[in-house]
């Protein structure tokens, strides 16, 4: 299901760097209309996005008010990191992806955010990739639609580099679909449902869906050898896997993460949540 794919992903390739060949002559004007695009379609995948969004900012803004750094791991085009941006004034946002297209549209997207925004290439399944973000320590590190695609010992793995990468008292949220139950249960036939009329309602009224937005997207000449790189990247990549949330707490927890939970759920989305 297309719901599934929603974000960029890292693959266990070499971290090249790939810069962009023609993507800054694109106009402003397309690029604005491809990231509001991109915000809808995404709207139709995981319902309640917006609040689930919000519910990570107030906890962040309850536990953590004076949040200097956070780093978005599968951060795509920068949704999640423009919003803490916006929340957290003083804040610095790192956002940190494997695909260099979606990367090229967070610069436009985050470029009003000065040195408070820096955007990293890196391969989350490297286990050196912690090394790109420099002498910074992230106080927070956040997730959306982005790590349910890896298989459970490369996530166990990533989640005891995430440990290392927090200072003590550092909060990590994963916010995602995580669809555990068996088919033809009541949990799955109604959150099923719920995703199914969410999809709906949004198509009906013309917003793109995860195939039509790439489209739209590999049509932009600017972005041409990026997305080739991108597809190159990403032509091995694993089936989406489907994993609990009792599995991504009990692996943060096994990470060293001294507190762990669920700090929201609508149907089968989740907000996971470890504290350092």
């Amino acid at each position: 299901m297309c719901r599934i794919l929603a974000a960029s992903r890292c693959l266990p390739s070499p971290n090249e760097r790939v810069r962009p060949v023609t993507a800054s002559t694109t106009p402003p004007q397309l690029l604005d209309t491809l990231i509001e695009s991109w915000e809808r379609q995404q709207d139709a995948y995981v319902n309640h996005r917006a609040e689930r969004f919000g519910i990570i900012l107030d906890a962040l803004g309850y536990a953590r008010p004076e949040l200097r750094t956070v780093l978005d791991i599968g951060g795509g085009l920068g949704s999640f990191s423009k919003l803490i941006l916006e929340r957290f004034p003083r804040s610095k946002v790192l956002t940190l992806d494997y695909d260099p297209a979606m990367l090229e549209l967070a610069r436009h997207n985050l470029r009003d955010y000065g040195d408070r925004s820096a955007i990293i290439e890196a391969n989350l399944l490297d286990p050196a990739w912690p090394d790109a973000l420099g002498d910074e320590k992230p106080d927070a590190i956040v997730s959306s639609t982005a790590l349910h695609w890896l298989p459970t010992g490369k996530l166990i793995a990533l989640y005891k580099r995430l440990a290392t990468v927090l200072g003590q008292g550092g909060v990590f949220f994963n916010a995602d679909h995580l669809s555990h139950s068996a088919p033809g249960s009541f949990f799955h036939t109604v959150s099923t449902a719920d995703d199914t009329r969410q999809q709906q309602l949004a198509f009906a009224e013309e917003v793109p869906n995860w195939d039509g937005w790439w489209e739209q997207f590999r049509a932009v000449d600017g972005f041409v050898d990026l997305i080739a790189e991108r597809d190159r990247r990403f032509s091995d990549a694993p089936e989406n896997l489907e994993t609990t949330p009792t599995l991504h707490t009990e692996a943060l927890h096994v990470a060293g993460f001294t507190e762990t939970g669920t700090l929201w759920q609508y149907f089968d989305d989740h907000i996971i949540y470890g504290i350092r």
